[in-house]
């Protein structure tokens, strides 16, 4: 089960995706394999991973993450009362 997407984790790939070296951006080599990272470890689309590593919209990732956190506790603790 992916990890719960905190503000420390995306600070923790923000951080060494700006020490990477320049390439414009781009989704490519090593920046590449750190979004596949972030991805597997946070369940996150390509696209929020690619927006977290390059700083945006990472409170509206972390909150849709919290969302889905808490629903899957809702539905796993309601299937537990049904045993």
């Amino acid at each position: 089960m992916p990890e719960l997407l905190t503000a420390e984790i995306a600070n923790e790939y923000r951080i060494l995706a700006e020490n990477l070296p320049e390439n414009g951006r781009q989704d490519t080599g090593e920046r590449r394999e750190l979004r596949q990272e972030l991805q597997r470890r946070c369940g996150l689309s390509e696209l929020q991973a690619i927006n977290i590593l390059n700083g945006f919209h990472v409170k509206d990732y972390i909150a849709i993450k919290e969302r889905e956190y808490a629903e899957n506790e809702r539905r796993k603790a309601e299937r537990d009362q049904d045993t």
